[in-house]
């Protein structure tokens, strides 16, 4: 083999095995920025992502209204599925979601002076549905179906006009007010 031959064989051998090294790398970054871009892709804002959360209340709701249906036709009913619904609504509704509103969201309304009334009118929802989550829970647990019923009752009548409001009032509003931002 002469001296160019070598050259040549040296460099494409040299090319070809830093290209094996190259290519995981390569595909892990290009692996990554696909991850990225679905991410962004993915990106839900913070109204947006509230109202996916009032999507599991509104499934609760519909228990809750079959479970009103069933008791006033007299039809059996599973108390068991009302606790775990009402033990939901502690855990994820109250404790979690109206938490990160109380905390973050209602908040910056007030500072910024904007919906402040309706503000208020939701904390004090948000402090009567947890008063009426303990009445389901206790009208369950001592097997008094028409207490449950009108326990329930009250608290869909309430949590549909509330949810509605921070679907098509406040959050909007915090998207308009952060396009402003």
């Amino acid at each position: 083999m002469n001296l160019i031959e070598r050259r040549t064989f040296l460099m494409q051998t040299s090319a070809m095995f830093a290209s094996t090294l190259a290519a995981p790398s390569i595909l892990m970054a290009a692996q990554k920025q696909k991850k990225k871009k679905q991410d962004e892709d993915e990106g839900v804002s913070t109204a947006e992502d509230l109202m996916r959360e009032h999507g599991v209340l509104n499934r609760i709701l519909l228990i809750y209204d079959e479970a009103i249906r069933r008791i006033q036709a007299n039809e059996k009913f599973d108390p068991a599925i009302v606790s775990k619904s009402a033990g939901l609504i502690q855990k994820f509704i109250e404790d979690y979601h109206e938490k990160l509103e109380e905390n973050y969201l209602f908040p910056r309304f007030e500072k910024a002076g904007k919906l402040v009334d309706l503000v208020k009118t939701l904390r004090a929802q948000h402090a009567a549905g947890r008063t009426v989550t303990g009445r389901i829970l206790a009208s369950v647990s001592k097997g008094d179906p028409q207490a449950v019923s009108t326990d329930l009752a009250a608290f869909v009548r309430m949590y549909r006009p509330h949810e509605a409001r921070e679907d098509t009032v406040l959050f909007p509003a915090l998207a308009q007010h952060r396009q402003q931002t």
